[in-house]
């Protein structure tokens, strides 16, 4: 590189946990506040808790089933985004989904809120 030229930086460099945490955490944020919604949906402990447990894994289970749609069942599927944020730079992204690291993040936290959305009107129709 010339003595006048520098290198462009940039935000994050391969190999720096710094994201890969961030997003764990976010995401585990994301998955209680689901719990919370599923246990407002169905008022009983343990339904809820096997519901949290298994709802998340139907994706994962049932796409082989779908053939060509298998990658992007499995890839909108909740369980998708920690292996996506936690996956290295060689990993290729068929191995784990369609989308991104930051996109499957996304995809859980819209779920989360189309679910807080249900539970609250579960909640005001029911518990008025």
């Amino acid at each position: 590189m010339p003595a006048g030229r520098r290198r462009p930086r940039r935000f994050v460099r391969r190999g720096e946990p710094l994201p890969a945490l961030s997003g764990i955490a976010a995401l585990s944020s994301v998955v209680g506040v689901l719990g919370l919604a599923i246990g407002t949906f169905v008022r009983h402990t343990a339904g809820a808790v096997a519901a949290v447990v298994s709802v998340p894994l139907l994706p994962s289970l049932c796409g082989p089933l779908l053939g060509g749609l298998r990658r992007w069942v499995a890839g909108a599927a909740p369980t998708a985004a920690p292996e996506k944020l936690t996956q290295t730079s060689d990993a290729s992204p068929e191995a784990v989904g369609s989308l991104g690291a930051w996109p499957s993040l996304a995809l859980v936290t819209g779920y989360t809120a189309l679910a807080l959305a249900g539970a609250a009107l579960v909640l005001r129709r029911r518990d008025v």
